[in-house]
């Protein structure tokens, strides 16, 4: 079950065209959600996939899947760690330290705007979200729109298209590791 909601949800970043992605998983439903995240990066770490809990409480985790050289080269860029370094992140730091920094900003806030630095969305419409909330959006799909909507557009059905594809191997038989080439 819960490979399946990780397709869904995060199939984008599992197959490299998107830093990563998040997915709220109800531990109602997934009683054994560290098990199985434990078991999905013993088989999918070796691809570079990872899968991390960045916060949760009693009834749900919020869970987020990277590959982590691709997530890794789109936190150095320029404008991105300008943005991350407005909300108190260290400069020029690993991985690692960026991902505990978020972890410590979703504990003090319900949701940090600069998540989208992680998700990658494109920068203007991070800092559209952050100035103007709902004012001059243009699109809501993976996330508010508020420049180049035919491309924002464009990304959306190639995230809509990547996910079909990875949901109907797992509806045939497929397991991620399968899917992803990390088990035969």
């Amino acid at each position: 079950m819960i490979e399946h909601i990780i397709a869904y949800h995060c199939g984008p970043a599992l197959a490299g065209i998107k830093p990563a992605n998040i997915v709220s998983c109800h531990k109602e439903k997934i009683p054994d959600l560290h098990r199985e995240i434990e078991r999905l990066n013993s088989q999918l770490n070796g691809k570079d996939i990872y899968l991390e809990i960045l916060c949760e409480c009693g009834k749900r985790a919020l869970v987020m899947v990277y590959k982590s050289k691709i997530l890794s080269a789109h936190l150095r860029d320029n404008e991105m760690k300008k943005l991350l370094k407005s909300f108190g992140y260290p400069e020029n730091s690993s991985l690692k330290i960026q991902l505990e920094q978020l972890k410590k900003r979703l504990k003090r806030e319900n949701f940090p705007h600069e998540i989208g630095v992680f998700l990658g969305y494109p920068i203007h419409d991070i800092r559209g979200f952050i100035d103007h909330k709902d004012e001059g959006c243009l699109l809501t799909g993976e996330w508010k729109v508020y420049q180049n909507p035919e491309k924002a557009k464009a990304l959306f059905r190639r995230y809509h298209m990547c996910r079909r594809a990875i949901v109907k191997r797992l509806a045939e038989g497929k397991t991620l590791a399968q899917v992803f080439c990390a088990v035969s």
